[in-house]
């Protein structure tokens, strides 16, 4: 159905990436939210782990807003369900505000705000600036004055003087309010890998870390006019479904058993994908690979990204798991695994100078190394029959990945993806497959790829049928 939404909403962006803008959002959620705000929380952009944080901070999961990976429809759809029911939105960009796919900044934070009819708060960096600032806010407004930009909220302010410097020069020349004032801050509570914060199932003291930033938010930033901000959004109108999917529930197969692998080894999984299996009919079962036990009985298993490098010996020594996760496969169990999984089915990991034995399900290696292999965005086509994709689908998704992998001219693997825009397994394919099992770098959303669920579904209710006749046949004998 169309309707109206007039949800009070923002973005949260900067100038670039790392200027803080994680942490600060962290701290605006938690802070709303102690103040009895029910907020809807979303990230823009490909990412697990600031959506991690995120969510914690809401205490309701934070969704991916991405219209690299979606449609515009897509979005608002998305957007409009999940404030339904919320007292503001709020959501946080990616690197700078304008940085997108090309000149033009496709896909942007800004674009995203325009689409949302968001009014946007700038995070800006003031490390080793003071007027400067104000000539890089005024350019903002000037490349695109489309963009609503409503408040400032300064970071890494040196003191006093430094801060009414930078006040006075910013609302001066672009006349927009210095709504927050964050000094320098000891990072040794937050941790951090890679590109940004140390995951949330990671993190020593999650609750703790999004508490003092909470306490930041409250003690440096006027929370009275960031509501005021999120207040002035207009209408904003669009398709508000009931519901995200179409529900298979009455019609198809309601005792479908998925298996996820979801601890603190393989940690990145859209809530929408794990969404789009139920409303499939099927069920989502939990699974630990870190866990001393065999895997369950399942129709199918899905095993996302993460950091099974941290989680190596662990991993490596549980062979009783290993040992019948191969079994499974060798049945016929259809698995789809995406990174981190394609790292944990390989045969063995490679971190450093040590080896770590995996799964052994696919006939390759995996190396770890110290710069990223694959970031960014992919389009794959599906050239070669596999278990989930019909030839000649695109595949669109995103990829981050340090690791590559070693073998396969050797192994004489077959791959169904070529390679249209990314990196892949080496530039030009991916998508391993064998058995029933395909495993690839590439991270797709189900908003964006509603084939994915589609396949998987599809070829698990086919392995339980199978099952049950070879069962049928077996017991008749």
């Amino acid at each position: 159905m169309t309707e109206k939404s007039n949800i009070p909403r923002l973005v949260v962006a900067a100038l670039k990436g790392g200027a803080g803008k994680t942490f600060l959002t962290i701290g605006l959620i938690a802070a709303l939210r102690q103040r009895g705000l029910s907020l809807g929380v979303f990230k823009k952009g490909p990412d697990y782990i600031d959506a991690g944080w995120l969510g914690l901070a809401a205490k309701r999961d934070c969704f991916n807003l991405d219209a690299f990976l979606f449609d515009r429809d897509v979005i608002e759809a998305s957007f409009l369900y999940r404030t339904s029911a919320a007292d503001a939105a709020i959501v946080e960009g990616n690197r700078g505000l304008f940085d997108g796919t090309d000149a033009q900044g496709s896909y942007s934070t800004a674009e995203l705000a325009k689409l949302l009819g968001a009014p946007v708060i700038l995070v800006v960096d003031a490390t080793k600036m003071t007027r400067t600032a104000a000539a890089l806010v005024l350019g903002c407004q000037a490349l695109d004055p489309e963009v609503n930009l409503r408040g400032i909220i300064l970071n890494k302010v040196a003191g006093p003087r430094h801060d009414r410097v930078l006040r006075e020069s910013i609302e001066q020349a672009a006349s927009i309010p210095v709504i927050g004032s964050v000094g320098k801050l000891p990072m040794k509570s937050f941790p951090q890998r890679h590109l940004g914060l140390l995951p949330l199932h990671e993190h020593p003291g999650a609750l703790q870390f999004v508490e003092e930033a909470a306490e930041v938010a409250r003690a440096s930033i006027d929370l009275d006019r960031v509501l005021e901000i999120a207040r002035s959004a207009g209408e904003l109108s669009g398709h508000g479904p009931t519901a995200l999917w179409e529900d298979h529930g009455e019609n198809g197969p309601t005792d479908l058993r998925i298996g996820v692998l979801r601890d603190s080894a393989f940690q990145f999984y859209y809530p929408e994908n794990l969404e789009a299996l139920e409303a499939k009919g099927a069920s989502v079962v939990q699974i630990s690979a870190l866990d001393h036990r065999d895997l369950p009985d399942l129709d199918a298993l899905y095993i996302g990204g993460g950091f099974p490098e941290t989680h190596a010996d662990k991993l490596a020594r549980n062979t009783l798991f290993k040992d019948s996760l191969r079994r499974a496969v060798s049945l016929g169990l259809p698995v789809y695994a995406e990174c981190g999984g394609l790292m944990y089915l390989s045969r063995n990991l490679c971190v450093d100078d040590n080896v770590y034995p995996m799964a052994g399900v696919l006939q390759v290696d995996t190396v770890l190394e110290t710069k990223p292999q694959g970031h960014g965005y992919v389009r794959a086509e599906v050239t070669r029959t596999n278990p989930f994709y019909p030839k000649g689908t695109i595949v669109t998704g995103h990829e981050f990945h340090y690791s590559w992998v070693r073998g396969l001219e050797e192994a004489q693997t077959s791959c169904a993806f070529k390679i249209l825009r990314g990196h892949g397994l080496d530039g030009t394919r991916d998508g391993i497959c064998t058995a029933n099992v395909l495993a690839t770098y590439v991270h797709v959303h189900a908003l964006g790829e509603p084939q994915w669920a589609e396949g998987i579904v599809r070829r698990a209710t086919a392995f339980r049928a199978a099952r049950r006749s070879r069962d049928t046949a077996e017991t008749a004998l």
